[in-house]
Order: C-alpha cells, then structure tokens, then sequence
C-alpha cells in the first residue's frame, strides 16, 4: 500500500469515476484502474462493485474511505500552514514596548496587520526599557521596542524613530492661545508628571534644569495615557509623546510644539544570533511603517544642511 494507490482510491470516491479520477490526477485511466486493483490486493478484499456501469464502493471501501479522507484532509492542512508559514501568514510573536507605546498606540496601528493575518499569535507586554532589553537577550521576547540602547551581544540594535516630545493642554487653558510652547511658559503650571522611573521623565526634567524651571508637580501617574485624562480633565498641563493621547479631540485636549525641542529615540531590538521569523520579519516591516510619521530624523538632517 502506497501514497499513489490511496491518491487514487480517494480521487475515485471523490469523483464516483476511474475517468475522472485519472483527468484530476493527470493519468490515464488504465493506470487508475491498475493502482486501485493493486490497492485491492494490498487490502484484501473488494472496494469496488459495478452496478448499472457506475462503480459503487463497497461498505469496507466506505469504512476505508473515512480514514483517507483524514489523511489527506491532513495533508492540504500542512500546505496551507507551509504556504501560510512562506508568506508569513502564521506564527508566534511576542513584543515588548514601553508603557506609553504598549498602551493604546501600538494596538491601534498593528491592528490593520493583525486583522489580516489571523494564523499569527500576537502577543504585546508592557515593561520598561532596561527590561526589555533583558527580556531580548535572555531570547524571551522576539522583538523589543525601547527608549533606550542596549548594548549586548545577544542583541541587535536600531535606532527605528526619533521623536520631540509635545505639550498637551486643557483645552480653554489660557496657553492654547500659542502655537509653540517654551519651557518658561510652564513655570507656574500644575504639571501631570509620570513616576520617577519613567525614561521620558528624566528627559523632561532635564529640559527645566537646563532652563533653570522649577517644574510644579502637582500629579504623578504610571502611564502618559493617564495624563492626558487628567489633562482633558482640566487639572493641569503635562509634556508626553507625540503618539500619545491622539483619540483626544481639540475641545478636550490641545497639543502644541515645545521648545526648546526635547527628543528620544525609539530602538529595535532583536535577538543576535539567530533570524527572526517570517511573521516576525512582517510584523518588524510593519512597525517601521507605523511608526514613520512621527520619525523626525530626516527633518533633523535638513535643518543641519
């Protein structure tokens, strides 16, 4: 009993005809007819009747029927998932993103990708930067995003966004009336700072030393997405990532440029030493697209020409 012989058989029950059976299977139809006489030997006993010139399966071909009918039904299953696996349709990946891009940015940008590719198993942490790159190099996660470098040699690392950090205002406040924020301008202002350990934070603060600006906190809070509830809340102002809080509207929240600019840089991390998957490798293309229009390097790069 052989792969060929079942082919035929199965084509045969399908198709109720040796001629069809051999038109689908790119044969003649003698040589149909010689395999299933050699998969009857191979069985011993008789899967086929004639009755009226049709050909008619027997009860233990339709018994046997069952079984191949699975095989195969099998074997298309590991063609789909090997065409889906070619065209990086399917797959496990695990990300790793920093509070303020793990929140809400990262789900709505990487849902169009996902809805799409439903065979691939997504799953997004929230950590801080010096864990995420642990978390790479350790080879837990497959792709991490961080604010800051991670210099391993168990990872790779790239630089994917530059960004300037915004001023966010209750709407009515009485800034909104500027297009452009300065540091000085928040002297006075209660301000919705993010907890002490908070990356983006250090790089906030140090924008008010530099200004000699004694910063007024008035709230701390985990997340930049909170404070921009607190923000539209009306409690006071506070200075986050341009990719944060944009399901905001005006007349709850209002951003404005800061100056001078304050910028990060959002990093990719990936495990050194062995290749990411195809789905990985898809999903790394389509973060880059995401996050592309907040990416202000080649802005950067004219203004120094």
């Amino acid at each position: 009993m052989n792969i060929r012989q079942l082919e035929a058989f199965h084509t045969t029950i399908e198709t109720g005809s040796v001629t069809l059976a051999g038109e689908r299977l790119g044969i003649s139809q003698p040589a149909v007819s010689k395999l299933l006489r050699s998969l009857t030997e191979a069985c011993g006993f008789q899967l086929f009747t004639r009755s009226g010139g049709r050909l008619v399966p027997t009860l233990e071909a339709r018994m046997l029927a069952v079984e191949v009918e699975r095989m195969f039904s099998g074997a298309k299953r590991i063609a789909r998932l090997a065409e889906a696996v070619r065209n990086r349709e399917w797959g496990e990946v695990t990300i790793a993103a920093p509070p303020a891009l793990a929140t809400l940015y990262l789900s709505n940008a990487l849902s169009p990708f996902l809805a799409e590719q439903p065979d691939i198993h997504f799953t997004l942490q929230s950590k801080t930067s010096p864990r995420i790159g642990e978390l790479v190099a350790a080879g837990q996660i497959d792709i991490g995003l961080s604010v800051l470098p991670f210099d391993h040699p168990n990872v790779s690392a790239e630089v994917i966004m530059r960004f300037s950090m915004v001023c966010i205002l209750p709407a009515g406040h009485p800034l909104t009336g500027k297009q452009v924020i300065e540091i000085d301008d928040l002297r006075n202002e209660a301000f919705i700072s993010l907890f002490r350990d908070d990356c983006s934070l250090m790089t906030i603060d140090r924008a008010f030393q530099l200004k000699g600006v004694q910063k007024r906190n008035r709230i701390e809070v985990p997340l930049s997405e909170t404070a921009c509830s607190f923000v539209a809340n009306g409690v006071g102002v506070s200075i986050v990532p341009p990719f944060v809080g944009l399901d905001y509207p005006e007349d709850r929240l209002v951003r404005r440029t800061l100056l001078p600019e304050t910028f990060m840089d959002v990093w990719l991390l990936t495990p050194n030493g062995r290749p990411l998957s195809l789905a990985s490798q898809k999903l790394v293309d389509f973060i880059r697209a995401a996050v592309a229009p907040f990416d202000q390097r080649d802005d950067m790069h004219r203004s120094l020409q």
